[in-house]
């Protein structure tokens, strides 16, 4: 089965090409962005390349909140997972403007990401 081309946003390097060689790993395609803005770019530039955005939410600048409803607006049928270092829920402000399909600690992400991908 083919894998899914991705978009993984985290203004943490180490911890954004961590994900990016984990999802490797199940045969998707994942391009890096290092903050929002860096993000929003790329996806503008190519967004009928990405099936899905995953994003940190804490971030300098622009929030993953903030992207997700930015991304929302350019294509509102583009998956986006929000992952947090902290308890986040889909009732959240500013959630109804986005395509956000989960919330994920980052803690979780090595053991869950993975599965929550291939159930979209």
């Amino acid at each position: 089965m083919a894998g899914k081309k991705i978009l993984y946003v985290d203004d943490e390097r180490s911890l954004a090409l961590l994900g990016a060689d984990l999802l490797e790993e199940f045969n998707h395609q994942v391009e890096c962005a290092f903050d929002g803005e860096e993000a929003l770019q790329k996806f503008q530039q190519q967004n009928d390349f990405f099936d899905l955005v995953i994003t940190d939410v804490s971030m300098p600048g622009m929030s993953g909140l903030e992207l997700a409803q930015k991304i929302y607006t350019i294509s509102p049928t583009t998956p986006v997972i929000l992952c947090s270092g902290h308890m986040l829920t889909m009732q959240d402000k500013g959630m109804e403007k986005t395509n956000v399909v989960d919330v994920l600690l980052k803690t979780e992400v090595c053991t869950k990401l993975p599965e929550m991908i291939d159930a979209l």
